[in-house]
């Protein structure tokens, strides 16, 4: 089956976010990143990511947890700044 530019494009951004999601994780665990905004910022976006990707192909639970990932992420930056 030929994917379209929309799949393919779609599918990069899947990627990224998850890219995004587990490398801030992984940054943050092992010491790279201290700044837990940058944490917070990586997870945010990368949860989008997934979140479009999943919401594109009707994964529900993906787009659930990755909607609370965000939301999560959201409030904990607008607290940091608060």
């Amino acid at each position: 089956m030929k994917k379209t530019r929309n799949s393919i494009i779609l599918d990069a951004i899947g990627w990224a976010g998850t890219v995004l999601v587990i490398g801030g994780y992984g940054a943050y665990a092992i010491g790279l990143i201290s700044d837990v905004v940058i944490y917070h910022i990586f997870n945010l976006f990368g949860s989008i990511g997934v979140l479009v990707l999943s919401t594109y192909r009707r994964i529900w639970q993906p787009v659930v947890i990755n909607g609370c990932f965000a939301l999560f992420a959201l409030i904990a930056i607008i607290r940091h700044y608060l």
